[in-house]
């Protein structure tokens, strides 16, 4: 069994295990007459790639508050259990067509890493004092999909979200001037001559990549004479490898370069704001 705890102000914690990994949490009575969810794919902000559940309560309210959840993984089922449910103080007021709303429906955010999650079908319970809801979650390589049944408290919009697929390496090259059109191009040129692929793939709604339905990434243009040159490759070598390169290009042209990988790497050379990198540790 693998388990994730999301809360520093929960109760009745008690530690089994010199690491901390097998937690025993005291439920509380938290009540809610029904909770929504929206679901996504990330990469980036955080190490690893993963799943994003944040849970919002159909009911709203005058006060803010955090929903706190916990999650358990054992064998094909995942159960997410409401722990706790904390006031932050009354909601932000701001004008509507009627009126004033001064109303805020309460939320709570939590991540399962990929690495938790194996190929396959599994049950994904949702408890609350006042409910419990069975649902499928079928994960693949190119979705996963969210089977709810037909049920008046748990509900989501998304029923399929796509990862952008592993071993990546996609971004940019933005320039302006069209005499620099030949720097980009020996840019290129070397990135596949460190052995990196270019590659498409499926048309679908990733966060954070868009491709068209040839599967390749779109190049943009606009005025005055300002070009994005964009690029996706398949990754057989370290991003360390991929930047290091990038870097002596930047610095003898006038491209700047915007590096991503799909383990979450993020590589950001501009002539205005500097470079900023980010390596994912394995």
């Amino acid at each position: 069994m693998k388990k994730r705890l999301f809360s520093l102000v929960l109760l009745g914690l008690l530690i089994f295990s010199c690491n901390g990994n097998n937690v025993e949490i005291e439920t509380s009575n938290v009540e809610v007459e029904g909770l929504s969810l929206y679901w996504d794919h990330e990469i980036f902000g955080e190490p690893g790639r993963r799943l994003r559940f944040e849970f919002y309560e159909t009911k709203a309210y005058e006060y803010t508050y955090e929903l706190v959840f916990d999650y358990t993984i054992n064998g094909n089922d995942i159960t997410i259990e409401l722990l706790d449910k904390i006031s932050e103080g009354e909601c932000q007021k701001f004008p509507t067509a009627s009126g004033i709303d001064s109303l805020c429906l309460p939320k709570g955010r939590f991540y399962i890493e990929d690495k938790y999650l194996e190929q396959g079908n599994y049950s994904l319970i949702i408890k609350t004092k006042e409910f419990e809801i069975s649902s499928g979650l079928t994960i693949d390589n190119e979705q996963f999909v969210l089977d709810i049944p037909t049920n008046e408290r748990f509900s989501s919009s998304i029923k399929n979200v796509f990862p952008i697929p592993k071993n990546l390496l996609f971004g940019s090259v933005v320039f302006q001037g069209i005499e620099n059109t030949e720097s980009a191009t020996e840019f290129f040129n070397a990135l596949t001559s460190l052995g990196l692929l270019e590659t498409t793939i499926p048309n679908y709604p990733y966060n954070h990549l868009v491709v068209d339905d040839t599967g390749r990434p779109v190049n943009k243009h606009w005025e005055p004479d300002n070009h994005s040159l964009k690029f996706l490759y398949k990754m057989n070598i370290t991003f360390e490898e991929i930047f290091e390169l990038s870097k002596k290009h930047f610095e003898n042209s006038n491209l700047n370069i915007y590096l991503y990988s799909s383990k979450g790497d993020e590589a950001r050379l501009s002539k205005n704001d500097g470079i900023v990198v980010s390596f994912v540790d394995e």
